[in-house]
């Protein structure tokens, strides 16, 4: 029976002993003959890394009695795996894992999601920019009144008109900017590029007097030898500051930052890791939801949810990783040339 469903799967009873394997998880991403691993321990059978990844979750599964799942980048593909609770009665006996080849839905989803996401946030965008540019040009131009009439007066009552309507201006300048760059973002530009160690760099450093920062020491590689990034600086810029200002919020009393660039075959990729506490397994399914956020003083949680959405509506992707000690965050990118 389990040699018949769609998907592999795994049992380990609490020795952490293999105590099933399907036909699916010999072909799956261990590629391990059935009679190689029954009876072995997890610990052999996954490897060093492996088994640290995986054991936490198997315990709070064991500890809890509740379920746990995540999405696992492997070098085959994507994962949705889910640790699901045995029982004998009211004892956890065993744990089962399954896992989920999503790789080709994930793309679909990808391309679905971004596709009807920037179709709305065009039509958003565009309407707020037209109602928004009549308010402004008033603005302006009563600023640009009320000035007249003051200078006629002269003396000081002049000289602090100039003053606020200069300061008029370069709001509605910042506004005017605010509403172009939110244009440009609603619409996916494929014709784009960037140096990705440069744009990264920049953002890096713009953030070095940020309060949060004042306690966080960032350790970053990366590499000048790798091909531009098919998005454009800007868009990379804001990706790299919402992680990293993420990160910030779970390091509150400091931390080290790790940003890392890279290539995973025919993509670039960009690991962006902490040290503070990790996101608990309750809250990863919500993770990239807008709104979602633990800290509400802070952020409105609006961060993450932007970023992936950027990075989807240029082929790319944002995805969690949970690893020992702290957080990891993987952006993936499509080379500039599309070519490996």
């Amino acid at each position: 029976m389990l040699d018949a469903l769609p998907i592999g799967l795994h049992v380990v009873d609490h020795d952490l002993r293999v105590v099933a394997w399907n036909r699916l998880r010999e072909r799956g991403p261990l590629g391990r003959a059935r009679s190689q691993v029954l009876g072995k321990t997890l610990h052999r059978v996954l490897g060093a890394a492996g088994f640290r990844a995986t054991l936490p979750m198997i315990r709070e599964v064991f500890a809890s009695g509740r379920a746990v799942e995540e999405v696992v980048e492997t070098p085959g593909g994507l994962y949705h795996v889910r640790r699901l609770p045995v029982r004998m009665g009211r004892q956890v006996t065993h744990v089962l894992s399954t896992f989920e080849d999503i790789t080709e839905r994930r793309a679909l989803e990808m391309h679905l999601i971004a596709s009807d996401r920037l179709a709305f946030l065009g039509q958003l965008v565009s309407g707020v920019a037209h109602e928004i540019s009549n308010p402004l040009a008033g603005i302006a131009g009563c600023a640009e009144a009320l000035a007249s009439i003051a200078v006629r007066g002269g003396g000081k009552a002049g000289r602090e008109a100039r003053e606020f309507r200069n300061l008029i201006r370069a709001e509605v300048a910042r506004c005017e900017k605010i509403v172009r760059f939110l244009l440009d973002s609603s619409r996916p530009s494929p014709g784009t590029s960037s140096d990705l160690a440069a744009s990264v760099s920049l953002a890096l450093r713009l953030l070095e007097r940020h309060p949060a920062f004042a306690r966080i020491k960032v350790r970053s590689r990366l590499p000048r030898s790798l091909p531009s990034a098919a998005i454009d600086a800007d868009s990379l810029k804001q990706v790299v500051m919402a992680l990293a200002v993420s990160a910030s919020r779970v390091m509150p009393s400091g931390g080290t930052l790790g940003v890392r660039a890279g290539r995973a075959g025919r993509a670039l990729v960009l690991d962006v890791t902490d040290t503070g506490a990790p996101v608990p397994a309750s809250r990863r399914a919500q993770l990239f939801e807008p709104y979602t956020t633990a800290d509400t003083q802070r952020g409105a949680g609006l961060g993450l949810a932007v970023a992936r959405t950027l990075l989807r509506s240029r082929g790319g992707d944002l995805i969690y990783r949970p690893r020992k000690g702290g957080n990891a965050f993987r952006v993936v990118l499509r080379t500039a040339s599309g070519k490996a």
